[in-house]
């Protein structure tokens, strides 16, 4: 043994070195490097991750891998399409067929039995192939259930688009048959395999009178326009360009409901809720140098962003995200928020109307025994608020409409997204989780809007 040795002793990194590594993607491409050896569980792991890293350099963008879902309503020749396609994208394919012949073949096969799980893993052994995972692959007839997907999918076996090939919907709807159709076991459990993968669904209407080269086109165009980052109702979720770490500034007055959007999305997105007025709190009670200089001066534009500046450079919001609340108020604040290492990727405004924000405001009251929030009239220890908290709060709401929310605004900048706050709370939540994973729809260096990208059909 020697003394470099790493079994000796911990090798941790170091808090100051995150923001650097996080702002160049080094962070992400290590995240994506223990994930692709704990999915491939590779015998050779040096050699697993060279061949990784050359894939990474290589690879501006991940390559395609699709899965074709086609109706029983539609009569089309799959097999041409999928030739068509190879000749158009240079896909390899994976039919059910191919599948079968190296599931019949392998030590485990059961005369008379499938069993998806072996079926998962015969498949995953095909597309991690080389050169299958640099060209990308096109998988129909396959899978064929829903237990099937969701093995695949355990497996790590993920489509970056799922295209359902469908006649257009029908102008009176249909009437509901409440039976299933016996189906054997080459055929597709079709609106199973769409709820497994609906997060990468994206729909392609087909007309009666559409030709061979118009269905080829028309599911080219929508696999271009899924790695574009063109999203929406029915249109697929996979957005290239998106942050890979989502740090989130949510804007709004009290009342508009920042909190409980904040919560709901830091919940969704399993990243970190910043709550400022927390964070202020805590910070005021410690024995550091920072809460020293606040007992002893006072607060200040300069205080506020150091106490922000060192919660977000923890690891737990490095590694996971942040959504931020209560934080800036002024454009001055903004200006130190926008100069620190991680700055926020997202600014959503919650646009919501002074009379909704008193109102959902005064409507709260306070537990005088646990001093927590709670609905007035909801018991007997809650307490109104009084006069005086009502003057402060229209004096708080007046500032914030007459001066902060302009000033705000210009420092944002064009890339900010406005969300009507007015709406209900599962409404709204909506649309801010669509804000969040959104590819960026504007090009800041030239301040135009970019092609192929529909940010604003996501948040409809």
């Amino acid at each position: 043994m020697t003394e470099t040795d790493a079994s000796k002793r911990p090798l941790e990194m170091p808090e100051t070195f995150l923001p650097y590594l996080e702002r160049y993607r080094i962070y992400k491409l290590f995240k994506d490097m223990i994930q692709d050896l704990v999915i491939n569980l590779p015998k050779d792991h040096l050699k697993h991750m060279k061949v990784f890293l050359g894939r990474h350099l290589h690879c501006s963008k991940d390559v395609d891998r699709v899965i074709l879902l086609v109706s029983p309503e539609l009569h089309i020749d799959v097999n041409r399409l999928a030739r068509d396609m190879i000749k158009d994208l240079g896909y390899f394919v994976i039919t059910r067929r191919c599948v079968m012949d190296r599931y019949e073949k392998h030590d485990k096969y059961v005369p008379g039995c499938v069993s998806p799980v072996l079926l998962s893993e015969v498949t995953k052994m095909m597309t991690s192939r080389d050169p299958v995972p640099q060209a990308g692959w096109l998988m129909f007839d396959h899978p064929c259930t829903l237990q099937e997907a969701r093995c695949l999918q355990q497996d790590g076996i993920l489509p970056t688009v799922t295209l359902v090939l469908t006649p257009p919907p029908p102008v009176a709807p249909k009437a509901v048959d409440p039976r299933t159709p016996a189906r054997s076991f080459f055929q597709q459990d079709f609106e199973g395999l769409k709820l497994a993968y609906k997060a990468t669904l994206k729909e392609v209407y087909i007309e009666a009178e559409d030709c061979p080269e118009n269905i080829l086109t028309k599911c080219s165009n929508a696999i271009i326009a899924a790695a574009a980052g063109a999203q929406g109702p029915g249109r697929g979720l996979h957005a290239w360009g998106a942050p890979g770490v989502y740090r989130v500034l949510l804007v709004g007055p009290r009342g508009s409901g920042r909190k409980t959007q904040a919560i709901a999305a830091a919940r969704h997105f399993d990243i970190v809720y910043l709550n400022f007025e927390e964070l202020f709190k805590q910070a005021e009670v410690r024995n550091d140098e920072i809460g020293e200089k606040m007992r002893k001066f006072g607060t200040s534009v300069r205080m506020k962003a150091e106490i922000v500046k060192r919660r977000i450079a923890q690891k737990d919001c490095i590694d996971h995200g942040w959504i931020l609340t209560g934080y800036p108020t002024s454009g001055e604040d903004f200006e130190y928020l926008d100069r620190m290492s991680t700055p926020p990727n997202r600014i959503i405004f919650l646009n919501t109307d002074w009379e909704v924000c008193k109102a959902r405001t005064m409507s709260r009251g306070v537990d005088w025994c646990t001093g927590r929030e709670a609905p007035r009239g909801s018991g007997p220890r809650v307490m109104s608020p009084s006069r005086e908290f009502e003057k402060q709060l229209d004096a708080e709401l007046d500032t914030y409409f007459t001066e902060n929310l302009a000033e705000l605004r210009a420092y944002a900048g064009i890339t900010a997204v406005e969300i009507d706050g007015n709406k209900t709370i599962d409404q709204v939540q909506v649309k801010v989780q669509a804000a969040i994973m959104a590819a960026p729809s504007i090009n800041i260096e030239c301040c135009s809007q970019l092609r192929n990208v529909r940010a604003d059909e996501l948040a409809l």
